[in-house]
């Protein structure tokens, strides 16, 4: 019997907590938001994609433009307009945002910050159609994205149609949007927050942050007894 045996029981009680949280939880997807929460910025740390930063309009600044290739100037192109885009964005002129995350677009089809932004700004425009199609767009190159399940919701409620709303927004939560503070605070949400049906949500996203903040101290706790009993061998 080997010294770690004896903390087997703790390691399994661990993964079976670990288990039933996954089970009924699906796991957190990390995302990236603006001061609204429906945007996201390539500036900001979650994004793996480090190239995905404002350098990348500096091209040609010290003569490194020269050797890059046609794709790589098409990726870099795209970023620019879309870390322009949103400049203009947090200052509020969203017609100009627009018009820039669609360059983006033109540069890059399948650039989803680009995508989650347009949705948005379109919403902020009230150009209501060209939102949804965005959103639609979207959502059928990256399903598992929360962002675009979030974005339905506050179409929808901006729209005055709860029902379609509250299954996006239920939708978000199951694929990991973890902004709950957003959610309750976020005004394009206010025809949801009228319904019974969200009150529910919101109990059951209660109950979730509350039973991921248990498991997280049972773990913290269980290791430290582990370690505890390994100093005093």
């Amino acid at each position: 019997m080997t010294p770690y045996t004896k903390y087997l029981p703790h390691l399994g009680l661990t993964v079976f907590i670990i288990f039933l949280a996954v089970d009924y939880f699906p796991p957190f997807q990390n995302s990236v938001s603006l001061d609204t929460g429906k945007t996201q910025s390539m500036e900001e740390g979650s994004h793996t994609e480090g190239s995905h930063k404002e350098e990348g309009h500096k091209e040609g600044s010290n003569g490194e433009g020269e050797n890059l290739s046609q794709e790589e100037r098409v990726r870099r192109m795209a970023i620019f307009h879309y870390n322009e885009g949103n400049k203009f964005y947090k200052k509020e002129e969203y017609g100009e945002a627009l018009i820039r995350y669609e360059r983006a677009l033109r540069h890059n089809e399948k650039f989803k910050e680009a995508l989650i932004n347009l949705s948005t700004a379109y919403m902020k425009t009230k150009v209501f159609d060209k939102a949804l199609e965005t959103l639609q767009a979207g959502q059928n190159q990256f399903p598992q994205e929360p962002l675009f399940d979030y974005n339905f919701a506050c179409y929808y409620s901006l729209k005055e149609n709860p029902g379609p709303g509250l299954l996006a927004l239920q939708q978000a939560l199951k694929k990991g949007f973890k902004q709950f503070e957003q959610i309750e605070s976020d005004t394009d949400l206010s025809n949801l927050r009228k319904s019974d049906e969200y009150k529910t949500i919101l109990n059951k996203m209660k109950s979730r942050r509350k039973i991921l903040n248990i498991v997280l101290i049972l773990m913290i706790l269980i290791l430290k007894s582990m370690f505890t009993q390994k100093k005093l061998i």
